[in-house]
C-alpha cells in the first residue's frame, strides 16, 4: 500500500496543471486530506483522495456519478462538492478549505459542550440533513469529524462520498456492497449492511454526535466493530440520565429517540429531531425492547440470522449468582426527599432476593452509605459477584432512578434508567426492580417467574412514611431523631396496623433507642 507522501506526489503530478499541492492536512476514514492551491481560482482547497483500499474494488464511473448527485446541494450548513475525478489510478474530490476545527477536534479539547452550544450547532446540522433528505441524498457518516465549524457556524461535510463509495462498490451479480460509515456513530441497519437506508439513518448519527457533546464521549463504545454492533443490537435503551442524572428529561427523552434500534421509533426526520431540542417539547418515551423482540427485527434483514444469532451468543456474560446493591445517592439535594433513594434501595434488594439469587441485606450494605472504597474492594469483601450502584433524582412530580452493575473487576455489565410520576412512586419502584432483575437474570427460570408475579399489596398510604421512618432512623443520633422515626413508622401503622415492615421499623426503632440510651 502507497504511502501517503507518494499518493500526495502522484495527485499532485497528475494534477499540476490545476492544483499546487501544499501538504498533508488530515486523515480520515476513507481519504487522506491535502491542502492545495486551486490554479483557476485562485483560492485553497481541500482535495482528498480515497484510501486505495477502498477505491481496489470501485468503479471510478460510478463513484463520479454518484457523488455528482451531492455536487448539486447547495445549503448555508452544507461544504460545496468544487471537484471530483480520477488521475493516475486514485480518486479524488475536492472542497472548499475551511480555516477553523472540525467538532471532533473541538469535543477532544472541551471534552463537551454546554447544553445550550449543542442544541445550537444540532439545529444547523439538522437543516443541512434535511434539506438533504428532501433531494434523496442520505450522507450515512454523520459524526464528529465531519461537522466543520467555521466561526459560530456548523458545515456538514462529505456529502454523499459515503454514499458514492457504497454505491461504486456493489456487486452487480449479488446486489451487495460495502459497509461504509463510522462504527461508533452508524446506525444498527447500516452496519448489517441494508441497502435501503433512509434519513432516520442520519437521524441515528446525529443522535450520536448529540450524545458526544452532552456527555464528552459516545453512546457506545467497543474495541472493534463486532461489538459496537453487538452493544447496539443488545442496548435496551440509551439515556444521557446514565451519564449525567441532571441532565433535562426533554433531551434525554429526545436523544434516546433518535438512538432507537428500530428506525421506525426514532424521529422521521430530522427536522423534527432539532424541534424537539429547540422547543424543550418532552417528547413520548421509546419503547424499551427486550433482547427478544430486539433481534426479531434484525432478523427481518434478509441473511443475517446467522449473524444475529452469533452476536447473540457473543452477549450471554456469565450469570450473576450473588449481588450486593450501594445505598442509592440522592440528586434530588433535599433532605425531605431521601426517602425516595431509601425507598428504590430497599425495593431493588427486596425485588432481587425473590429470584434464585443470593442478595446483600440493607443492613449489610447501610455501612456503605458515602464510602469512598471501590467496587473490586467491597465485592471481594462481601465474597459477591457483582455490585450495583445508584441514583435518584426528583424534578418537579417525576421521579428518575438510574443504576450500574459492575462485575467483581468493576467491568460494566449493565446500566439503564428510568423514570416515573410520584403518585405512582410504589409502581416505579417494582417496575425498576424487575426490569434490573430481569436484565442480570438474561432467561429467568419458571420458578423466577412465578416468584415475581407473586407481587405482593404496597398500600401508598403505609409505605411513604414508613420508607420515611427508616431514613431518618438510618441516621438517628439523638431522641430527637428517634422521636422523628416513631412518629412516621405510627403513620404508616395507623394506615394499616397489620403492615409488617411497619411494625417492624417501630420495633427496630424502639430496639436501637434503648440501646443508645443504656
Amino acid at each position: 500500500m502507497p504511502d501517503h507522501r507518494e499518493v500526495g506526489e502522484r495527485i499532485g503530478t497528475a494534477l499540476a496543471d490545476r492544483y499546487r499541492m501544499e501538504g498533508e492536512i488530515g486523515q480520515g476514514g476513507m481519504a487522506t486530506v491535502y491542502l492545495a492551491q486551486d490554479l483557476k481560482h485562485e483560492r485553497r482547497v481541500a482535495l482528498k483522495v480515497l484510501r486505495s483500499d477502498l477505491t481496489a474494488g470501485l468503479g471510478s464511473e460510478r463513484f463520479v456519478q454518484e457523488i455528482g448527485i451531492a455536487a448539486k446541494l447547495s445549503h448555508p450548513h452544507i461544504l460545496p462538492l468544487f471537484d471530483s475525478g480520477e488521475a493516475d489510478g486514485l480518486l479524488y474530490y475536492v472542497m472548499p478549505f475551511v480555516d477553523g476545527e472540525s467538532l471532533g477536534d473541538r469535543l477532544a479539547r472541551e471534552g463537551r459542550l454546554p447544553t445550550e452550544e449543542a442544541i445550537r450547532l444540532t439545529d444547523q446540522i439538522a437543516s443541512a440533513l434535511a434539506y438533504a433528505h428532501e433531494r434523496g441524498v442520505v450522507h450515512r457518516d454523520i459524526k464528529p469529524g465531519n461537522i466543520l465549524l467555521a466561526g459560530d457556524q456548523a458545515v456538514v461535510a462529505d456529502f454523499g462520498i459515503a454514499r458514492a463509495v457504497a454505491e461504486a462498490t456493489t456487486d452487480r451479480l449479488t446486489g451487495s456492497g460495502t459497509v461504509v460509515g463510522t462504527p461508533a456513530y452508524m446506525a444498527p441497519e447500516q452496519a448489517l449492511g441494508d441497502g435501503s437506508l433512509d434519513g432516520r439513518t442520519d437521524v441515528y448519527g446525529l443522535g450520536c454526535v448529540v450524545y458526544e457533546m452532552l456527555t464528552g464521549e459516545p453512546p457506545f463504545k467497543g474495541k472493534d466493530p463486532a461489538s459496537l454492533l453487538a452493544m447496539r443490537l443488545s442496548e435496551e435503551g440509551v439515556s444521557l440520565r446514565d451519564s449525567d442524572p441532571a441532565i433535562p428529561l426533554f433531551l434525554d427523552r429526545a436523544v434516546s429517540r433518535a438512538l432507537a434500534t428500530d428506525p421506525d421509533q426514532r424521529f422521521p426526520s430530522a427536522t423534527d429531531f432539532a424541534e424537539a431540542l429547540t422547543t424543550g417539547r418532552v417528547v413520548q418515551q421509546v419503547r424499551r425492547r427486550t433482547r427478544r423482540t430486539g433481534l426479531a427485527w434484525v432478523g427481518g434483514i434478509g441473511g443475517l440470522a446467522l449473524v444475529v444469532w452469533l452476536i447473540s451468543l457473543w452477549l450471554q456474560a456469565p450469570q450473576m449468582g450473588s449481588i450486593a446493591v450501594l445505598p442509592f445517592t440522592d440528586l434530588t439535594g433535599d433532605p425531605e426527599q431521601a426517602h425516595l433513594a431509601a425507598g428504590v434501595h430497599e425495593a431493588l434488594i427486596e425485588e432481587l432476593g425473590r429470584l434464585d439469587l443470593q442478595v446483600k441485606s440493607r443492613a449489610t450494605m447501610a455501612r456503605f452509605r458515602d464510602s469512598d472504597r471501590g467496587i473490586p474492594e467491597i465485592a471481594r469483601e462481601l465474597g459477591v459477584d457483582g455490585i450495583m450502584e445508584g441514583s435518584v433524582l426528583r424534578d418537579g412530580d417525576s421521579l428518575a432512578i438510574s443504576a450500574r452493575l459492575y462485575d467483581r473487576d468493576e467491568e460494566e455489565v449493565w446500566a439503564g434508567s428510568f423514570e416515573g410520576v410520584l403518585p405512582d412512586v410504589v409502581a416505579l419502584y417494582r417496575g425498576f426492580s424487575l426490569a434490573i432483575a430481569e436484565r442480570i437474570r438474561l432467561s429467568l427460570s419458571p420458578e423466577d417467574e412465578a416468584r415475581l408475579e407473586q407481587e405482593p399489596a404496597v398500600n401508598p398510604a403505609v409505605y411513604e412514611p414508613y420508607l420515611r421512618g427508616k431514613t431518618v432512623l438510618q441516621t438517628a443520633r439523638t431522641p430527637e431523631d428517634f422521636q422523628r422515626a416513631i412518629d412516621y413508622f405510627h403513620q404508616a401503622i395507623a394506615a394499616d396496623p397489620t403492615d409488617a415492615r411497619a411494625l417492624a421499623g417501630l420495633a427496630e426503632c424502639y430496639v436501637t433507642l434503648g440501646h443508645n440510651t443504656l
